[in-house]
């Protein structure tokens, strides 16, 4: 197929362009624009056997044209989707309980992805926010725990695997606009200790630029978690947004979502919003521990020992700060706050604290076991 410009995969053309890579595809109607993508175009494309999503990569942050961005992203994500598929190396975890939406089309050179529709679901944000009793909150921590536990043990060491999923352009988006920038964040938020805490965060990130131990998903917080309330009579989960996800250290996934329950948490509406936050994030360490010891027990210190504790521990810090004082507050549980609002200092604090203090911290004891 030959290469199509960035002009031409927009809402007058996209549907065409699905049919090109999905052939048993037909559009009836005209696609819609997906709110809350920031990174890529999205679009809900009606038509038969079923509507789909199709994905699409310009060049930049779609949301802020004047960020470059590599479209790599889109062909790491295609290729994640594609290790799930059935007969592929990772089809056995995705299970009806907990798994990625299927892979249907793919362009490379646009580059475009076709994906299953899975319908109108609320993330995790949305989902917490309707407050679920603290049982199904956990059952849904427990099925997203499982998962990633099974993903990062059954991927570990794995060197093909380490080629396929390479996604260093990500990474080092991430460390220049992230972990490069927590001592100016820190120092706008008059932290006394800004430059150490900083320097401690910068290796961090040139820590995470190294190759890594296990495949993750990269992009592991709320709005990648979608809940279906209605797969029978339980909670299934399904997760999305492949583009961050390389082969790297287990603790930036759970330092990830670590970070994205405490702010939930922290912003919940009432006492009992607040409760089945805590009690989702408990359930996914404990179910992740669980995971990696049934996967590969000799390998649990890898996954779960201090070492990744203290590291997940930094990354959570640095991920609340980029959320409150850095370049993603917009658009988040922090959007609007002055950096004297009492919400915002509290959780700068818990940031400096677990950056300060990685080892002291007790949020991720649920991985001793």
């Amino acid at each position: 197929m030959a290469s199509v410009p960035e002009s031409s995969v927009s809402e007058n053309t996209v549907a065409q362009h699905v049919e090109a890579v999905y052939p048993a595809f037909t559009a009836t109607g005209p696609p819609v624009r997906m709110e809350g993508g920031n990174l890529n175009k999205v679009w809900r494309v009606p038509g038969t056997p079923a509507s789909v999503i199709a994905k699409y990569a310009p060049p930049h942050i779609a949301s802020a044209p004047e960020v470059p961005l590599d479209p790599e992203r889109l062909h790491v994500s295609a290729r994640c989707l594609a290790l799930f598929a059935p007969g592929a190396s990772l089809a056995e975890l995705a299970t009806p309980a907990c798994r990625p939406p299927e892979r249907l089309g793919w362009d490379a050179e646009a580059p475009l992805l076709v994906m299953e529709d899975l319908g109108d679901l609320p993330d995790l944000t949305a989902w917490l926010r309707d407050i679920p009793h603290p049982l199904e909150a956990a059952e849904v921590g427990s099925r997203l725990g499982r998962f990633i536990g099974h993903l990062h043990a059954r991927t570990y060491g794995d060197a093909a695997l380490a080629e396929t999923v390479a996604n260093p352009a990500m990474q080092e988006t991430r460390h220049a606009v992230q972990y490069s920038r927590v001592g100016a964040f820190l120092e706008a938020a008059s932290i006394s200790d800004a430059e150490a805490l900083g320097q401690r965060a910068t290796a961090l990130g040139e820590r995470f630029l190294r190759p890594g131990r296990c495949m993750i998903m990269g992009d592991l917080w709320p709005r990648s978690v979608l809940v279906d309330t209605g797969y029978e009579d339980t909670m299934a989960v399904r997760l999305i947004d492949w583009e961050l996800a390389h082969y790297g250290h287990p603790a930036q996934d759970l330092g990830h979502i670590a970070a994205h329950c405490w702010m939930l948490a922290h912003r919940a509406p009432s006492h009992i919003a607040e409760h089945v936050a805590h009690a989702c994030f408990r359930q996914f360490l404990a179910r992740y521990r669980g995971a990696v010891r049934g996967e590969r027990p000799e390998a649990i210190e890898a996954f779960c020992g201090a070492e990744v504790r203290h590291t997940a521990a930094l990354h959570m810090g640095c991920e609340i700060l980029a959320r409150t004082t850095g370049a993603f507050q917009d658009g988040y549980l922090y959007d609007g706050l002055a950096p004297a609002h009492p919400a915002m200092q509290r959780a700068v604090s818990e940031a400096a604290r677990h950056l300060r203090m990685p080892d002291a911290v007790d949020t991720f004891a649920p991985l001793v076991g």
